[in-house]
């Protein structure tokens, strides 16, 4: 399949989210799965080395890659079933949360 450029495939009027949605066109949505895999990472390595609590690092990185998760599908750049894995891992890193006996 032969993509448009990218002077033709983006309205440079629309600004980030053309740009975006050419980029999630051509590599098939997975520039968006990449984008919420390092905001996960990123959030859950910075919360853990700032408090070492791995397991509160799990749960805000999977509330926050949520919310841009949710964005993202609202936008149509994600399908429903990477918008449901996500869900699984906030809900596993918050499950774990209210497991964790030695933070409380």
């Amino acid at each position: 399949m032969a993509y448009l450029s990218p002077s033709e495939g983006i309205n440079a009027t629309a600004g980030i989210p053309s740009l975006l949605a050419y980029i999630n066109t051509v590599t098939n949505q997975w520039i968006s799965n990449m984008i919420l895999i390092a905001v996960y990472v990123i959030v859950l390595i910075g919360y853990y080395r700032a408090k070492d609590d791995f397991v509160g690092g799990m749960a805000t990185a999977g509330f926050g890659t949520f919310v841009i998760a949710l964005l993202f599908w609202l936008g149509g750049f994600i399908s429903g079933i990477t918008l449901s894995i996500v869900i699984g891992i906030l809900l596993i890193g918050v499950a774990i949360l209210f497991i964790d006996t030695k933070n409380n």
